[in-house]
């Protein structure tokens, strides 16, 4: 934490180095000092690795609102949509698990998200989409080991005209946004609302209806012609169902039918300061954020229509990041140079509250342990209906970090050097406790209350060295080739979905101990001190080109990631309730990817295509070895084709798409007994554009094409989540 007062106080000095210049009301573009979302010093075509860029254009076309929509599109990304907005899971290039830390950086405008539970928002006035694929750590340091997702978002430097966009379709599906200018401010709006996908049988109702409001400001002004500051404020509220999952039981998949609440609220803010000054020799830029959220989890966790037991997770988190950056202004320099420091500090009030449920009790606790208890002694007999086990967390993280990269330009050649040094704490306090009352019968004549408190704290450091070493070489004005060897980590963490095993286990046998019986059960194999998990780490080899012609742009890459400490989920042995962060031994992935674009005469053409090989190098449970196996959850494949053509009738223009997504196969566990083959999505959309003006169809998943987009046990049950069927949407768009 030593540099984070250094860098704040940098922030606020630069902020008065013109204090006696009057700041310009109206805005003009400044390309030399615009401030950018990736921190690369050069064009993202320049850039020696795989970036994939979407532009305004086509997230408008395509209909990308939300991080899932960019599956496929970008070659080797993976965000299944299942769950709820809480879930956000990435999968890039053979990494990526379920929970906890994700392998994929989010940015906007320059400033880092830090919690997942964020990373799924509706879009609005986004300009820009970029995503850098490989590990990317030099420069953005923790959980950007499979890629980095930047947005650049309307700034109000542009004359962009008032926009209004209302669509409607399958499943009273209702998206409703705005973004427009006012003077030095963009502001955006977006309102979503649908019934749901996914029927409940039990309660026969839709579990998944979503209702979500997110709002975004920026601030941006010029002062003289050195100096540009910016503000973004973005916030988001959501109440959603979700968790649509079905039991797979007899080679027969059964729908959706749990009898517990299940769903989602969510509160989220993000406010972050940007400030660039273009120094004579040196160009300096700040960035500090502050983002709080607050939601709340209600999940049948058992999934069925029995009353086994539930789970309540309230998060309060609140985090604060900045960082300082400084670089040479001469772009023309053989020698660029840039250095930077990032600091951030979170902590996180959770409570996760599960509550044992009567046929919880009765299977779950009682059965086993009268299992085990001699026929002619008694049994063990619980007077409640319902036992809750409460687990109260405190968990703060922190980290610090210097950086610096150097980039030389030799005539044809661009080479790259980059080291990071980043170390990263954590801590957390735990207040767990059980509560039952209990009788043995005939021995016992009334019921004894029985309080188990679990209670302590857990910490952990690291030190990461992230190096990177790449080279570009411009073989024509056309041909682009370049090598890459960069490293990533995803940062290390707690378990606390666990908890609720442990305080099983000791509750059951402090019931036992108090009568005398030794309880002869399945236990966790963790305790507090052990439910900690260390970071992963990447070293990404690839060598990739860039071809360039007119209209017509392609690029190829090929990599291998060698993975240690792979992070994965397990589940304890027996009727468990929990699942756990564990590390794994080490996983290699292979990898090849292509992104072909085309646009001539109202034609246009997109491809993108990738390969992966994603298998663990050794991988031990202490039950199986799956060394040799592939990762669960990891496409072979995904691809994209999308084939457009516009076309002037009088005054209006028609336009017409097609799109092709597949993705697959994977195994749903490392055993690869449960496996999802390749699957192919059809999409569309037909617009008429007028001055100012479209009206469009669009459509997703049009063949209507079954599958399954998520997989997992619970109490030694099995669980998928379907792919969301056939989605109509016509709209509107206008602007002013």
């Amino acid at each position: 934490m030593g540099i984070f007062a250094p860098a704040m106080t940098a922030v606020l000095l630069l902020s008065f180095l013109t204090a006696g210049t009057p700041l310009v009301d109206s805005l003009f573009q400044l390309p030399q000092v615009s401030i950018t979302a990736l921190k690369e010093q050069v064009p993202e075509e320049r850039i020696a690795g795989a970036v994939s860029t979407i532009q305004q254009e086509s997230i408008k076309r395509e209909g990308i609102y939300r991080p899932n929509s960019l599956s496929q599109k970008i070659p080797g990304l993976h965000i299944p949509d299942y769950g709820a907005s809480l879930t956000s899971t990435v999968y890039m290039r053979g990494l990526g698990s379920r929970m906890e830390n994700p392998v994929m950086g989010l940015y906007i405008d320059g400033i880092p998200v830090l919690d997942k539970n964020m990373y799924d928002f509706d879009w609005e006035g986004i300009s820009k989409v970029s995503m850098l694929r490989g590990p990317q750590g030099t420069l953005y340091g923790r959980n950007s080991m499979g890629g980095v997702l930047s947005l650049a978002t309307l700034s109000p430097a542009t004359d962009a005209a008032p926009t209004f966009n209302l669509e409607y379709g399958t499943a009273n599906t209702v998206r409703a946004g705005a973004a427009f200018i006012i003077g030095s401010n963009a502001l955006s709006a977006t309102y979503r609302h649908t019934d749901g996908y996914f029927l409940n049988t039990f309660k026969n109702s839709n579990c998944d209806p979503y209702n979500g409001l997110s709002l975004r400001w920026k601030w941006e002004r010029h002062s003289g012609e050195r100096l540009i500051m910016s503000n973004l404020l973005m916030a988001n509220v959501s109440r959603e169902g979700g968790f649509a999952y079905g039991q797979w039981k007899d080679d027969t998949q059964y729908p959706v039918s749990y009898n517990d609440e299940s769903g989602y609220s969510r509160l989220s803010l993000i406010d972050g300061y940007t400030l660039k000054y273009n120094g004579k020799s040196i160009t300096t830029q700040a960035a500090a954020s502050v983002q709080i959220l607050a939601d709340d989890m209600h999940m049948d966790q058992d999934y069925t229509s029995r009353s086994v037991f539930t789970l309540q997770q309230r998060q309060n988190s609140g985090a604060a990041t900045v960082e300082l950056s400084m670089r040479k202004s001469d772009t023309r320099s053989v020698w660029q140079p840039q250095t930077g420091v990032f600091s951030f500090f979170k902590r996180n009030h959770l409570d996760a509250p599960v509550t044992f449920k009567c046929d919880g009790i009765e299977s779950l606790i009682l059965d086993n342990a009268n299992s085990h208890i001699p026929t002619s002694m008694g049994y063990l007999a619980i007077s409640d209906m319902e036992m809750p086990v409460n687990s109260c967390f405190f968990i703060d993280t922190w980290n610090a970090a210097v950086y610096h990269e150097s980039v030389f330009d030799i005539e044809r050649w661009r080479l790259t050097a980059g080291i990071r040094l980043d170390y990263e704490g954590g801590r957390m306090d735990y207040d767990c406790l059980a509560r039952l009352n209990y009788r043995f019968v005939p021995n016992m004549s009334g019921y004894k209350e029985l309080s188990v408190p679990y209670t302590g704290t857990v910490s952990h450091s690291c030190l990461e060295v992230i190096p990177k070493l790449s080279v570009l070489f411009k073989a024509t004005d056309r041909i682009t080739l370049y090598a890459t060897l960069s490293k990533g980590y995803r940062a290390g963490g707690f378990n606390t979905q666990i908890f609720s095993d442990i305080l099983q286990n000791r509750t059951m046998n402090a019931v036992m101990s108090d009568l005398g019986v030794y309880l002869d059960r399945p236990s966790v194999s963790v305790l507090a001190q052990n439910t900690e998990y260390d970071p992963e780490t990447a070293w990404n080899m690839e060598l990739g080109t860039r071809i360039r012609k007119g209209t017509f742009n392609a690029a190829f890459a090929l990599y291998r990631i060698d993975v240690q400490n792979q992070q994965l989920t397990v589940f304890p042995p027996g009727m468990s309730t929990g699942r756990m962060m564990t590390n794994a031994g080490r996983s290699r992935s292979l990898g090849a990817e292509t992104e072909v674009g085309w646009n001539r005469d109202g034609f246009r053409l997109q491809f993108a295509w990738s390969w992966c090989d994603a298998r663990f190098v050794w991988f031990n449970d202490g039950n199986n070895d799956y060394s040799g196996n592939r990762i669960p959850y990891i496409p072979e494949h995904t691809l994209n084709i999308s084939a457009g053509y516009s076309i002037k009738v009088k005054d209006k223009t028609v336009d017409a798409d097609v799109t092709f997504a597949g993705v697959g196969p994977f195994n749903w566990d490392e055993s690869g007994t449960r496996q999802e083959q390749f699957r192919i999505r059809t999409g569309g959309r037909i617009a008429l554009v007028g001055s100012g003006w479209e009206i469009y169809v669009r459509g997703e998943n049009l063949t209507n094409a079954r599958g399954n987009a998520f997989y997992f046990k619970s109490v030694g049950n099995e669980f998928f989540a379907a792919t969301k069927p056939r989605m109509i949407m016509t709209g509107i768009t206008i602007k002013l």
